[in-house]
């Protein structure tokens, strides 16, 4: 090629080039103008506790149903009801009480035989209103009397298998009875889930020492499971990913659109409370039902 002919090309390339770079633009213009428009919000997330709440009503520790071994009438009983025993104390004597003492000093009658007739408490406890009155006859197997023991408390509650997990006596709880605040710790977690609901059973403990819980009153149970990053979205703005998951469409890098899959960890008529979600979020707010995942988008 002579040095001539190579001027006479680039010559050439430079007159065409300007139309070339122009129809370029017009086409990237075009582009620009067909991308879908949505309103984003940019979220920040914060810290807060997660928890799990159920509502049960309290339990006595212990309540037993003191019963006869042998056909007999009651004696008298030594308790009245509603007052408070002590493990040992004798609460009823059946026929022969007296007798049967005499014998039991003297080493003639062993101590479970004694026993039969002395009905001692077995724990510190209150005596309730259903027992058996003097003179009422009582057969083998028959309740005498029954015992509560209201020291500490007990309340159950099922926890279904997707809050299952790093549930365990170390999560602090927090119960609240009538409005009132107590802590309380899980004395138990069942091992396995009930195979028609799919539910954990827990057992959490709360003293009571002074007595002031009742057997039967209404409470509400917190199970922190430790802090996590959330943030407060509207219901509105939820989307489906591909597989029927929940989540969000957020922008991306390229202002591509993303979906992120979340967990709603507080639900009230006014918003969610969700994890899975980064510090700082482009949520698309309006128009996320009419883009997809990987587009690009104007915001």
């Amino acid at each position: 090629m002579t040095n001539s002919t190579f001027k006479t090309i680039i010559f050439s390339l430079l007159l065409t080039f300007p139309l070339f770079a122009s129809e370029w633009e017009k086409t990237t213009a075009e582009n620009e103008t067909q991308l879908f428009n949505v309103q984003v919000l940019e979220s920040k997330g914060y810290e807060v506790k997660d928890t799990i709440e159920f509502s049960s009503t309290t339990e006595a520790h212990q309540r037993i149903q003191v019963k006869s071994e042998i056909m007999t009438t009651v004696d008298s009983v030594l308790v009245t009801a509603g007052n408070l025993v002590k493990k040992n104390d004798l609460v009823v004597k059946l026929d022969e009480y007296e007798t049967n003492l005499e014998l039991f000093a003297l080493d003639l009658l062993s101590e479970s035989e004694f026993k039969k007739i002395a009905l001692y408490a077995p724990f510190d406890g209150i005596l309730l209103d259903n027992h058996k009155i003097a003179g009422e006859l009582v057969m083998p197997g028959e309740k005498v009397y029954e015992l509560i023991d209201l020291s500490s408390l007990k309340i159950y509650g099922y926890i279904n298998e997707n809050e299952i997990m790093n549930i365990s006596n170390e999560n602090e709880v927090e119960i609240t009875i009538l409005g009132e605040n107590v802590q309380g710790v899980i004395d138990y977690v069942s091992p396995i889930a009930d195979p028609e609901t799919k539910t954990f059973e827990i057992v959490v403990k709360v003293n009571n020492k002074d007595l002031r819980y009742k057997d039967g009153l209404s409470s509400i149970i917190s199970i922190s499971k430790g802090k996590v990053l959330a943030h407060k979205i509207s219901p509105s703005i939820l989307a489906l990913g591909d597989q029927g998951e929940l989540g969000v469409k957020v922008i991306t890098d390229n202002n591509l659109v993303g979906f992120k899959e979340i967990e709603i960890i507080e639900d009230t008529s006014d918003y969610m409370l969700v994890t899975g979600l980064d510090k700082i979020e482009k949520i698309i707010i309006v128009g996320q039902q009419y883009v997809s995942n990987g587009e690009k988008v104007n915001f």
